[in-house]
């Protein structure tokens, strides 16, 4: 089995210059084939380029200041998470994209894809195509359910 056996195609993604506020309601708006939100989505240029990724993680730093980091549990102002939301809704998806993206090629072995995954604690692994264009998604949890089908239909424990 290879990355284009099991990845997902990508159906939607964020261009660099549409705001968090855009961004997110795109996130809310694609969903997946269990029902849910995507919580993270690639960023690519006009012409296909895989430019970055923006994940919910990536959001909650762009709201939450950095000199805060470390120290939230000490403030306790009444309405500051709402104000730092309201601020950070106008940035651009360039400003807090992840850039350095860990990327399989669409003939990797599936192997190769859960090794990396697993080894850069990623959630979502891009595919590309021979020419480097962004092609599919393989998420961990895809990854998870295919496991997980093998246990309930093939494994046979010996005690």
């Amino acid at each position: 089995m290879n990355a284009k056996d099991i990845m997902v195609p990508i159906s939607a993604y964020l261009h660099p210059d549409e705001t968090l506020k855009e961004a997110v309601a795109k996130m809310k708006k694609t969903k997946r084939s269990h029902g849910l939100s995507l919580k993270g989505m690639v960023v690519l240029d006009s012409s296909g380029k895989l430019m970055g990724i923006v994940s919910v993680k990536d959001i909650l730093r762009a709201t939450l200041p950095h000199y805060l980091s470390g120290h939230l549990q000490e403030f306790t102002w009444e309405g500051m998470l709402e104000e730092q939301a309201r601020k950070a809704a106008c940035k651009k998806v360039r400003d807090i994209m992840s850039t350095k993206i860990i990327t399989a090629g669409e003939n990797d072995p599936l192997m190769k894809c859960v090794n990396l995954l697993i080894d850069k604690k990623l959630q979502r692994l891009p595919v590309v195509n021979r020419e480097g264009k962004a092609i599919g998604i393989i998420y961990i949890r895809d990854i998870y359910n295919l496991i997980t089908e093998i246990f309930d239909t093939q494994a046979v424990c010996k005690l």
